[in-house]
């Protein structure tokens, strides 16, 4: 099998010739696996590694205001909130503007909201077909919900879908209208080379999700049945991204689509693997789930391979793409990363 037949045969729950592998990684980290296993660049590490994977999403080329500027001169990203220069994730976020906002009115007036001109996309389709005999993922990260966060607070957000329903709606409307256009783009200009939409939110916690049932289905689940029908209708499988304890929301995203779930955190409150390999194993592929809580980190090279390998036997019927629980992290040793694909049968020391 090529990589992409590898892949599409575990969406699509048939036995592929060995299972699937995928990689993700901090930059330092990256390097360390790159000078390991001799490549010269990061195309020759993956190669080496036996990665069945090519991820495109950054491929559109921004062509927009260069600065963005809140009213009080500071600058800020591209949805107007302020950040620590060289700041990660949430903790780079230093003010949410619209976190005093009780009408849509306020939602509707913020300054600046991207718009999906400031990208080109011709550029989209040749990173598609740099992928090779590889499994494309693209499309738009799309974190609609976390955004929405970094724009009212995440407190905020919380008490509007309670007190304020329709102000809630109004900024998660907003941000999933630019990437439902963003993704659109990218889907058309891709002509049928990208094969996987992989977007990423974040809907779960260590011990259980971030919201009820009731407001998942009121207001993530409507947005996310938007994105993943428009990538449906492109013939391209829909992989999401979601941090911590989803299986409560697992049967609502099967029912509107979703093929793969990422990153299956294990650690997590009921994510044990065994768990939705009984309970879903039939309707979804699984991507990640090798878990850099505790065994990536602090095992064995036995102890990482032991674990790939009881992965590889809850799936005999294809279903399951072996990746980390979450991007490999510096506190994980390269010979546990190199054991992970070696066991996978993707990498040959």
């Amino acid at each position: 099998m090529t990589s992409r037949e590898r892949v599409i045969a575990a969406f699509e729950h048939r036995t592929p010739d060995r299972v699937p592998v995928d990689y993700w990684a901090l930059r330092p980290v990256t390097e360390r696996v790159q000078r390991a296993v001799g490549a010269e660049d990061y195309e020759g590490m993956l190669t080496a590694l036996g990665v069945d994977l090519r991820d495109v999403r950054d491929s559109a080329t921004y062509i927009g205001p260069e600065h963005h500027f809140l009213p009080d001169g500071r600058e800020c990203d591209r949805w107007g909130v302020p950040l620590n220069p060289g700041g990660t994730y949430a903790a780079s976020v230093t003010q949410t503007p619209l976190v005093s906002a009780t009408t849509v009115a306020e939602i509707e007036a913020h300054q600046p909201f991207p718009e999906p001109d400031w990208w080109d996309y011709s550029s989209v389709y040749d990173a598609c077909l740099a992928g090779g005999d590889n499994a494309v993922m693209g499309g738009a990260w799309s974190p609609f919900f976390c955004v929405s966060m970094y724009l009212m607070g995440m407190q905020e957000l919380l008490t509007a879908m309670a007190l304020y329903p329709a102000v809630a709606e109004a900024v998660l409307t907003r941000v999933t209208d630019f990437y439902l256009e963003s993704c659109r783009r990218q889907f058309e200009a891709a002509r049928g080379e990208m094969q996987i939409f992989f977007m990423g939110d974040d809907y779960g916690g260590q011990t259980g999700p971030l919201i009820s049932i009731e407001m998942f289905r009121k207001f993530i689940k409507p947005h996310l049945a938007r994105l993943f029908t428009q990538a449906k209708a492109y013939n391209i499988k829909v992989m999401l991204h979601s941090c911590g304890s989803v299986y409560d929301f697992l049967p609502d995203l099967i029912d509107i689509g979703m093929d793969a779930l990422d990153p299956v955190q294990v650690r997590a409150r009921d994510m044990e693997a065994e768990r939705l390999a009984h309970e879903f194993g039939q309707d979804l592929c699984f991507h990640g789930s090798i878990d850099t809580q505790q065994t990536l980190p602090f095992g064995t090279v036995e102890d990482v391979k032991a674990e790939v390998e009881s992965r590889i036997e809850l799936f005999p019927k294809g279903g399951f793409i072996c990746a980390p629980s979450q991007e490999f992290m510096e506190d994980i040793s390269t010979e546990n990363i190199l054991a992970l694909y070696e066991a996978a049968g993707a990498y040959i020391p």
